[in-house]
C-alpha cells in the first residue's frame, strides 16, 4: 500500500451535509468579539457582526436583520477592518454569502403601552454564519471588491472547513 492510500484510509471519512446558503445585500453593523459563556463552541471568542439586508423594492426597501458569526480567515479579517468604519456610524454596504441561517428567540424587556408596568415580550431574529464578504462600499466608495470566480470557490472552501473545525 502506498503512502498516501495509508493517509486516506487513516484519515476520518468526509461527513456529507446540506448547505442553506443566503445572499443578499445590506448594512454592516454591530461588530464585535464575544466570549462564549459555560463553554459555548469550543469556548473560544468569534468575530461577531449584524447585517440589515435590504430586500423589496427599490423606491421602499424592506429589511431583513441577520446576526451572523463570522467564519474564515479572510472574512474575518474583512469585517475586522470595517469594525472602525462601523462604530464611526459611517454606511458600510455590502454584498454578502450567509451560511446555515436558523431562527432565534428571545425575550426583550418592554413597558406596556396601557399601564407602564415593566414586562417581556418575543422577539425572533435570524441567525448564521458570515462565509464571504463579495463587494464593501463605505459612505457610496466601492472599498473592496473580489473577483466573482473567487467568490464562489472560497465561499464553499469556507464553509466546509468551518463545519469539519478546520478553520478559525
Amino acid at each position: 500500500m502506498t503512502e498516501s492510500k495509508q493517509v486516506a484510509s487513516n484519515s476520518a471519512p468526509e461527513k456529507e451535509h446540506f448547505d442553506l446558503h443566503t445572499k443578499g445585500c445590506g448594512y454592516l453593523g454591530r461588530v464585535r468579539w464575544v466570549k462564549p459563556r459555560g463553554g459555548g463552541r469550543r469556548g473560544e471568542p468569534f468575530l461577531a457582526c449584524a447585517i440589515n439586508a435590504v430586500h423589496g423594492s427599490v423606491t421602499e426597501p424592506a429589511y431583513t436583520y441577520f446576526d451572523l458569526r463570522v467564519v474564515g480567515a479572510e472574512c474575518t479579517e474583512l469585517v475586522e477592518r470595517f469594525k472602525q468604519d462601523v462604530q464611526q456610524d459611517r454606511k458600510v454596504f455590502v454584498s454578502f454569502r450567509v451560511g446555515d441561517i436558523y431562527p432565534h428567540l428571545y425575550y426583550a424587556d418592554v413597558k406596556d403601552s396601557d399601564t407602564g408596568e415593566p414586562g417581556k415580550e418575543p422577539r425572533v431574529i435570524i441567525k448564521g454564519r458570515l462565509l464571504l464578504l463579495t463587494h464593501v462600499k463605505v459612505d457610496g466608495e466601492t472599498v473592496f471588491e473580489r473577483p466573482k470566480t473567487v467568490a464562489v470557490q472560497e465561499s464553499a472552501e469556507s464553509a466546509h472547513q468551518e463545519r469539519n473545525g478546520t478553520n478559525g
